[in-house]
């Protein structure tokens, strides 16, 4: 009976603290301007509930919106004019009708795609090892490309998430953080298997 009421209790307190700070990145996304921001803060958080099993929300989640800010805030003006200039493209190519509009659209699905498993990788490497949004970028391209099985898993999710959102708007009130964890979850299993292979590396290097 004591298992079972732990158990239980570990559940009501995890969906507790994903819908507390589900509600914590909806606030800070109000701005607009801050959501990357907010969504690293929110990565930064569920960083803390998967390595050091720190279960604290508001206090982390303000830490991390503090500390991240400005390598998150630079990170989402360079994402905002590539997501603008890569929206141009498309209405553009919806208006041409000419041939040259399918020699452009292959290439222009490619960036995009690239830019999708970017986007899989960059707020776990973002928070995970706290490097300049510059480096964040360029890893997390390289990581998703190198790992793209585990990319493919993570636009998967966030697709069944979006439907699932769209369907059911009440998961609105927990969705996103959901989201944040579980893409956290695979991202962290590519990192300790990127580390461990650093470190093997690194013994065979000192053996010779």
């Amino acid at each position: 009976m004591n298992a079972l009421d732990s158990k239980f209790y570990e559940v009501v307190d995890r969906l507790s603290n994903l819908f507390i700070l589900n509600i914590l990145w909806v606030v800070s996304c109000i701005p607009i301007i801050t959501i990357i921001p907010a969504t690293s803060a929110m990565f930064g958080v569920v960083r803390q509930w998967k390595l050091h099993q720190d279960t604290s929300v508001v206090r982390n989640y303000f830490r991390f919106f503090k500390e991240n800010f400005r390598e998150s805030f630079l990170t989402g003006i360079f994402f905002t004019l590539f997501s603008v200039i890569l929206f141009f493209n498309y209405f553009y190519l919806n208006q041409d009708e000419t041939p040259i509009k399918f020699l452009i659209i292959t290439p222009l699905l490619l960036i995009s795609l690239l830019f999708m498993c970017t986007i899989s990788f960059l707020f776990s490497i973002l928070v995970h090892y706290k490097v300049t949004w510059k480096n964040a970028i360029k890893n997390s391209l390289l990581v998703s490309i190198v790992n793209f099985p585990t990319t493919l898993s993570i636009l998967i999710v966030q697709i069944i998430l979006i439907i699932i959102l769209i369907y059911l708007p009440a998961t609105s009130l927990i969705i996103f953080s959901t989201g944040a964890y579980i893409n956290f979850s695979l991202c962290y299993r590519v990192f300790r298997k990127i580390e461990k292979s650093n470190i093997n590396n690194h013994q065979q290097v000192k053996s010779i």
